[in-house]
């Protein structure tokens, strides 16, 4: 055997050993698929929309989302005492609820917030009702994320 066949012969035994690459590339793409992913921190500015409780321009608060990625359920409890237990689609898209009170006042305040999640934060609006003063108000809700961006799929 010649040298020149002999380096043919390692060249083409080299490409076939599995440590060694010959160009091109035989792993799969990845197929993990993504799934929901929402918890985290959330700064929140409120916004005013309809109140006939006469409770004025309501402060900006911070909010903990506490879900477990791939799954509907989801809490939020924000800096003003309120604790909201939902549900998120897939889309992003949530309902949640909460009671708070009764306060100091003695006033009950039950809580819809409906909105989306987006990778940057989200957006909703939140209706209230108190009792037993028996007026209502609702907010919209815009919130940035901080930290990694949300999973949307």
């Amino acid at each position: 055997m010649n040298a020149r066949t002999l380096l043919t012969a390692f060249a083409v035994v080299g490409c076939a050993a599995p440590t060694h690459g010959c160009g091109g590339s035989s792993t799969a793409p990845s197929t993990t698929p993504r799934v929901l992913q929402v918890a985290g921190q959330y700064q929140i500015t409120q916004q005013t929309m309809t109140d006939t409780c006469g409770g004025g321009q309501p402060p900006s608060v911070s909010a903990t989302v506490t879900h477990t990625a791939g799954t509907n359920a989801f809490s939020m409890s924000d800096s003003g005492g309120t604790t909201f237990a939902g549900t998120v689609q897939n889309t992003g898209q949530f309902t949640a609820t909460a009671t708070f009170g009764p306060d100091a006042n003695g006033q009950t305040f039950s809580q819809q917030l409906q909105g989306a999640f987006t990778t940057n934060g989200f957006n909703a609006t939140l209706t209230v009702h108190a009792s037993p003063r028996n007026c209502d108000f609702s907010r919209s809700w815009t919130a940035t994320k901080q930290g990694p961006p949300n999973v949307i799929p």
